[in-house]
């Protein structure tokens, strides 16, 4: 099934109105202005093609925002693929943002917020979520990032999404159409897991260099989640995920690398006082020290450093 749309035929006043209206019908429920003051004129085409959607869109600059209000009024859960023709875009959603040029390969998750500012000729595919995210690990974190186009898949793929006009395709059945859905879906898959990986490579990279960080500067009463991500230029959120990769958390691992630094000043005799532990050790709430010190090694600090002075 093939569905065509354009602006041309509505007067100039209800033209963002009526985009507005189509738009939401056959992709997903958001909010949208235009930032341009001259008249739009945009045009829509949506193919259905086996398991997806391929709507081609062609617009001047205007802007999409899909809202926690928006994600309560429908099952509009799916992924979108999205491929650059002609124009400039930029696409904000999680903590991520990808200033998208012709030519790049992008992916948005509607279950989520996003911010997208849409401008010229692009291809955007829908995507059933469940396809997806039963293939690919942390699908979730993938999306707003310009897709690697020297990972294997990426440049059939483009091909594949550009070939797709031509209306033909639908005309020679479904055994066609399914073959044509299956082969993207494959590639896009392959195109993930593989951006996947080089996320996860980096992730270990940031977790081992983020944990030497902590344990250099634990004297640093006011080290924080946000302060370790800036000096690492990248956001709390990557960093919180790298250390999920190992079941930790980043603040978690702070506290006991503090707890343990204080523990083997104690043992080593390299304190007098539990003020001046704590403080070596980064903590300037003596009395969260002590609890937390004795919740996670069974004794009070004061009580330690009894048994360490009588033991020597």
């Amino acid at each position: 099934m093939i569905y065509t749309y354009s602006t041309a035929h509505v007067s100039a006043p209800e033209r963002f109105e009526y985009w507005k209206e189509v738009v939401c019908k056959h992709c997903i429920p958001a909010a949208s202005n235009p930032l341009s003051d001259t008249s739009f004129d945009g045009s829509l085409k949506v193919k259905e093609i086996g398991l997806i959607d391929i709507c081609s869109v062609k617009a001047p600059d205007h802007y999409w925002e899909r809202t926690a209000k928006h994600l309560r009024t429908g099952p509009d859960d799916d992924f979108w693929l999205g491929y650059c023709l002609e124009g400039n875009s930029h696409l904000e959603q999680g903590d991520r943002r990808a200033n998208i040029k012709p030519g790049d390969l992008f992916l948005y998750d509607a279950a989520q917020t996003f911010k997208f500012s849409l401008s010229g000729k692009n291809k955007l595919v829908r995507i059933p979520r469940h396809y997806l995210s039963t293939k690919v690990k942390n699908l979730e974190d993938q999306t707003a990032i310009i897709l690697d186009q020297a990972r294997p898949g990426i440049l059939p793929l483009k091909a594949l999404i550009s070939q797709i006009d031509d209306d033909s395709i639908l005309i020679q059945g479904d055994n066609i159409s399914h073959r044509l859905t299956q082969t993207i879906l494959d590639l896009l898959t392959i195109s993930l897991e593989l951006q996947n990986l080089t996320i996860e490579s980096k992730e270990k990279d940031i977790y081992s260099k983020v944990l030497t960080y902590i344990k250099r500067n634990l004297r640093d009463p006011e080290l924080s989640l946000e302060k370790i991500a800036s000096a690492h230029h990248v956001s709390s959120r990557t960093i919180t995920r790298a250390f999920a990769r190992y079941d930790k958390s980043p603040i978690s691992e702070l506290w006991n690398e503090r707890l343990i630094a204080s523990r083997d000043l104690i043992a080593n005799n390299c304190a007098n006082s539990i003020s001046e532990i704590a403080l070596e050790s980064g903590f300037s709430d003596f009395s969260h020290f002590s609890r937390a010190f004795k919740k996670r090694f069974g004794v009070p600090p004061q009580r330690y450093l009894i048994d360490t002075k009588e033991l020597t």
